[in-house]
């Protein structure tokens, strides 16, 4: 069978979703041919980090040595698709779909619909996993996979290619020619040691390169554990918990034998000279785990990488470990400087005084810590943005980035803020923008204060009245941020 998974990318290139490369793996060991379409070719010359490279969130780092492939206008989307599945004789599409990429992945839908009434569509990934009805109610959604994809899309293909009936497929819902809905059972969740290495093919080279404190990587993508162990109440897996309640532990992860075997397989294929590691808290893995991973990386590997930690989960034993084994950076999260909101709004309830102690930690062992950071969020006042910008100050973080936060479906602080009057409208997710109606700040003063946080976490308060005007006037910002951003560099160089 040929299947199209389309990404519906709309914000940035470099972030391809570790899910298609390993559904385009599985596809193909299973006999079926895959063809990739990237909607990133459709999306602004200007993406979202160079947005916050000029707010002085990110160093300026080189370009990629490889040419991006060839822009395309929005308005050639429809056309595009339509030649894509003639000329590949595709038999099944397949969309993946966050929050923010579902509206864009709906639009290609229709677009195939319109054009092929008959072409099967099936919806994955974490938007239909969480709001199921809303996807599976669109007239262009014949299907949508809960949860892990591969064994049902594997067990779709066949059974099409067999002339076998679909309606029973575990992870899946499906509409019947007669309109008729099919929601079957979660199947168990997934053994990730007996999944293949990832196949990026179907992606462009460029998409690989990635800016990190200045310098370019050719950096892979990858992860090596499912799930979180924490329930933070602006994230979805609290609400994911309870859809997999019955499919097994929520928090697994590869063996560290089989987490080397696909990484040195890729690094051979692609010829990578990075890894950033797309767990969503790697210092939650054990300590015992982490050992062994970093002997066999030593060995096998040897690349510099990047990991995401949380302040809860990192100790010294383990620091040593990543060290050890070639960490260059570690992002870990402050979120908010102020406590009632992290105890509260969050539910992450630690201390200023053991984030600075954990900062500490990372740093000792001489690994880059990045800190990352929320605004905008519900019942935040300007003082608790203030709080935040002090804290960063305090921990002194290499970097200090901030993104507006973002009301997720069905998690604990979106229906906090929808019950409040907050959240009125479908959101953009997009992180430079707010999508609430703040009763404490303006949707321009969250704004300006996105576009000014960094600046205000590393220049000295002498510099606050002009970042202050910077917040209010975006035209004088974008004339005076390049000075600013020289003379911290400058600083930062004599010291």
């Amino acid at each position: 069978m040929n299947v199209l998974l389309i990404y519906p990318n709309t914000q940035e290139h470099g972030d391809i979703p570790i899910a298609l490369t390993i559904l385009t793996a599985v596809l193909k060991e299973a006999g079926h041919v895959v063809n990739i379409f990237d909607c990133s070719l459709y999306t602004p010359e200007t993406d979202l980090h160079d947005i916050k490279e000029s707010f002085g969130m990110f160093k300026v780092a080189p370009r990629a040595p490889v040419s991006p492939p060839p822009r395309r206008h929005l308005e050639n989307l429809a056309t595009d698709l339509v030649n894509v599945i003639n000329n590949n004789n595709i038999h099944l599409v397949g969309i993946t779909a966050t929050s923010g990429t579902y509206p864009l992945g709906l639009q290609c839908s229709q677009y195939i619909k319109n054009e092929f009434p008959d072409m099967k569509i099936i919806f994955g990934g974490i938007h239909p996993t969480i709001c199921p009805d809303e996807v599976i109610q669109e007239k262009s959604v014949d299907m949508i996979c809960i949860g892990e994809g591969e064994d049902a899309l594997v067990e779709l293909c066949n059974a099409q290619d067999n002339h076998q009936p679909i309606q029973k497929i575990q992870n899946l819902w499906i509409k019947d020619h007669d309109n008729i809905l099919h929601k079957n059972t979660l199947r168990p969740f997934k053994n990730l040691d007996t999944l293949p290495a990832q196949d990026f093919s179907g992606f462009h080279e460029y998409d690989f390169y990635r800016p990190l404190d200045g310098n370019l990587y050719k950096m892979l993508n990858t992860e090596i554990s499912r799930g979180c162990v924490f329930l933070c109440h602006y994230c979805s897996n609290a609400h994911l918990r309870e859809v997999f309640t019955e499919c097994g532990t929520y928090h697994r992860r590869k063996s560290p034998e089989v987490a080397i075997q696909h990484i040195k397989s890729l690094q051979e294929k692609y010829n990578f000279d990075a890894i950033r590691f797309w767990d969503e808290d790697f210092t939650a893995f054990p300590a015992p785990y982490l050992k062994r991973l970093s002997e066999l990386y030593k060995k096998e590997i040897g690349l510099p990488f990047v990991v995401y930690a949380g302040t809860r989960t990192v100790t010294e034993e383990k620091m040593q470990y990543l060290k050890e084994m070639g960490c260059i950076t570690l992002a870990m999260a402050i979120e908010s400087g102020n406590y009632w909101i992290r105890k509260y709004i969050l539910n992450r309830d630690i201390t200023d005084e053991d984030i600075i102690r954990k900062y500490k930690i990372v740093q000792k062992f001489g690994i880059r810590v990045s800190a990352y950071n929320m605004i905008g969020l519900p019942f935040e006042t300007r003082k608790m943005v203030f709080d935040t910008i002090a804290l960063n100050r305090k921990v002194q973080a290499s970097t200090s980035s901030v993104a507006a936060y973002q009301p997720y479906p069905k998690t604990r602080l979106a229906n906090i803020a929808t019950e409040f009057g907050m959240l009125t409208k479908t959101p953009i997710y997009n992180s430079v923008q707010t999508d609430l109606n703040s009763p404490h700040m303006t949707k321009q003063e969250i704004e300006g204060l996105i576009r000014t946080f960094s600046l205000y976490t590393k220049l000295p308060r002498k510099f606050f009245p002009i970042l202050e005007k910077c917040e209010r006037d975006e035209e004088f910002s974008k004339k005076t941020f390049p000075k600013l951003i020289e003379y911290l560099n400058t600083k930062m160089e004599e010291s």
